[in-house]
């Protein structure tokens, strides 16, 4: 009678296993349920796109892709509506789909070591966006809509862009209230 109750608890086992938001994958191999992966960091992966199997992790909180070889980020993020960190960090990016602009509940996002050189329009109305990395990239101004980030944007670090001083009023006017983190400037353009 245990015997039996022991190999009906190890086949049900398998249902109960629930997905841990804590997890962090470092590989596509390991996902076995694309719905159970919340943390997802493929970096040092030598990555020259992202993978189409990235698209059906519709839980993803955080993604790392950092590091890679990544020129473009496909319109499919898009797809990733629960994403909150997205770290596409260390590539050859120079410019993002306006479909970033659609992830509602983004509130971090590191491009930075890119040669981005503007972001969409569209970035400015992102109602969670609270910390933008564009450290070294080829950024020295802002969209317009950008003003609309004010007070609901904490950080924006923009350290080793090129930015004359005449740049940096200018992206001090847009956000008067944003925490901003620069290099001295000068007005040797």
């Amino acid at each position: 009678m245990k015997a039996r109750w022991l190999i009906m608890l190890f086949l049900l086992l398998p249902a109960f296993v629930v997905a841990q938001p804590d997890k962090v994958y470092k590989s596509l191999a390991n996902v076995r349920n694309p719905e159970d992966v919340y943390i997802l960091r493929l970096r040092h992966k030598k990555l020259t796109k992202i993978p189409a199997e990235v698209f059906s992790m519709v839980n993803l909180r955080e993604l790392d892709l950092s590091r890679n070889r990544l020129e473009e980020v496909s319109p499919e993020i898009v797809a990733l509506q629960n994403l909150e960190v997205l770290n596409l960090g260390r590539n050859n990016i120079d410019s993002l789909p306006l479909e970033v602009a659609q992830l509602s509940h983004l509130s971090e996002l590191d491009v930075s070591r890119n040669p981005l050189v503007a972001l969409p329009e569209e970035m400015g109305y992102m109602l969670s966006l609270r910390k933008i990395i564009v450290w070294s990239t080829a950024l020295y101004a802002l969209p317009e809509s950008f003003a609309d980030l004010d007070g609901r944007l904490e950080l924006l670090d923009m350290r080793s862009c090129q930015l004359s001083r005449d740049d940096q009023q200018a992206i001090r006017a847009l956000l008067p209230s944003v925490r901003i983190w620069w290099d001295q400037a000068c007005n040797c353009k």
